[in-house]
């Protein structure tokens, strides 16, 4: 068995280290793991691989994969992989690693809110000027997370580790997903549909969005859904730029009317200098790390091997893609 493993970003973060892919090998010595950094080279590799272990496939190169039978992402996200559709009627399985960044992200939400919150961005800035800004405070009070209402667009995985922690600080969570006619899950007090997104935004303290990044959520969050939060309210997000209207947040945050936002993901990365957002002392900018850890590649490489050895048994594999979903 041939399996290609293409998984090389700009990010040095999201690119599999050399010594993950050591451990594939040994784990699996039958196995030709083809291990390629550039695209051409993936394209040249593509035709004899049995299974590819990538987020990036192009149309060519799947008319040009005769034996493949599986790919698997490294991320959740399978915006890479373009040709879904192609993939599903050539009975290609497709596999993600959806759930391995849902407890990194979680925490840095709560995080940033709790540096809005609890303003430990000026605390920080005082401590390094050396200044006791206790008697600032009462200028621009600090506030609780304790009975605030949030409501999470999209509760997937990721969604649901933030109602969990979030329920922890004594946050009422409202969900919104495709699937509102599942089970409620623990720590949500009641989920909508997306033809409900309305409803949910009303009374809203805190919008987070956690929502794949499709084409029936691009710009879902605009300038008359933010409108319908409580005046003062907090975003955050940690899924796609597109799921935001970049122009009306700015205008929200400029008002007044957003009273602050913890922000991941940007229409166009790195975040130009001259972005209004680096200079708002309400907006936390955060490089698109919110699932850094030190452990991510042991995670991924450990579902891997998992759905890997699932794979070769016929058995039924680990997180798969809904293709006409997109996720």
């Amino acid at each position: 068995m041939n399996i290609l493993v293409h998984v090389s970003w700009p990010v040095r973060a999201w690119s599999i280290p050399d010594e993950k892919v050591a451990v594939l090998r040994a784990r699996f010595p039958d196995i030709d793991f083809v291990h390629v950094s550039t695209p051409d080279a993936a394209r040249a590799e593509i035709a004899r691989a049995d299974a590819a272990f990538t987020p990036f496939l192009t149309a060519e190169m799947v008319a040009a994969a005769d034996r493949l039978r599986w790919v698997h992402s490294p991320a959740a996200a399978v915006e890479g992989l373009l040709p879904l559709a192609a993939l599903a009627e050539r009975g290609i399985t497709i596999t993600n690693s959806r759930g391995i960044q849902a407890v990194p992200i979680a925490e840095h939400v709560l995080g940033g809110l709790l540096v809005l919150g609890r303003k430990f961005d000026r605390m920080l800035d005082a401590q390094r000027e050396r200044r006791w800004i206790q008697n600032d405070l009462v200028d621009d009070w600090p506030w609780l997370l304790h009975g605030k209402r949030m409501t999470i667009v999209g509760l997937g995985t990721i969604g649901q580790a933030i109602a969990d922690r979030a329920a922890a600080f004594g946050v009422r969570v409202t969900g919104v997903r495709r699937h509102a006619n599942r089970p409620v899950p623990p720590n949500v007090a009641e989920v909508f549909g997306t033809d409900q997104l309305d409803r949910a935004l009303a009374g809203c303290d805190i919008l987070v969005v956690a929502a794949p990044g499709v084409s029936s959520t691009r710009q879902m969050i605009g300038a008359r859904e933010l409108a319908l939060l409580n005046p003062g309210a907090v975003i955050v997000n940690i899924a796609r730029a597109a799921i935001v209207d970049q122009r009306a947040l700015i205008d929200g945050l400029e008002s007044g009317r957003i009273g602050g936002a913890v922000l991941d993901v940007f229409e166009a990365e790195p975040l130009d200098a001259d972005n209004p957002f680096w200079s708002m002392p309400n907006v936390i900018v955060t490089p698109h790390s919110s699932g850094f850890r030190a452990t991510h590649w042991d995670d991924v490489t450990a579902l891997f091997v998992e759905n890997l050895e699932r794979f070769r048994a016929g058995g039924t594999l680990l997180q798969p893609v809904d293709a006409a979903a997109g996720y």
